[in-house]
């Protein structure tokens, strides 16, 4: 499997590609490793740009650290979150009890 995914990612072509960093914010994590978050966009030789963003944990070792995890994401711009009127339109209170909220319009 881990096979199958390297050769996927192979086949990409990243290095034909150019990043551009918007953020990157960094936090000291477990037994003194690093979680790091950066959002950008990638662009191909095809000139399409692609938002993304990409967390991994940077683990510590004798010289510096390895990356031990990395999850990378494209983001489309219609990539919204789906959510049901019902939970849009109910609201929980303090004392857990559901509260409708009347639709406007």
């Amino acid at each position: 499997m881990d096979q199958a995914i390297n050769e996927t990612i192979v086949s990409l072509n990243y290095e034909d590609c150019t990043a551009e960093i918007k953020t990157a914010d960094a936090q000291e994590s477990y037994e003194n490793g690093v979680i790091v978050l950066v959002t950008g966009c990638l662009t191909g030789k095809d000139n399409v740009r692609r938002k993304f963003s990409q967390t991994f944990f940077l683990a510590p070792q004798d010289k510096g650290y390895y990356v031990l995890n990395d999850v990378f994401r494209y983001i489309e711009e219609n990539d919204a979150p789906q959510l049901s009127s019902a939970s849009i339109n109910t609201v929980i209170n303090e004392n857990a009890e559901a509260v409708h909220m009347p639709e406007s319009g």
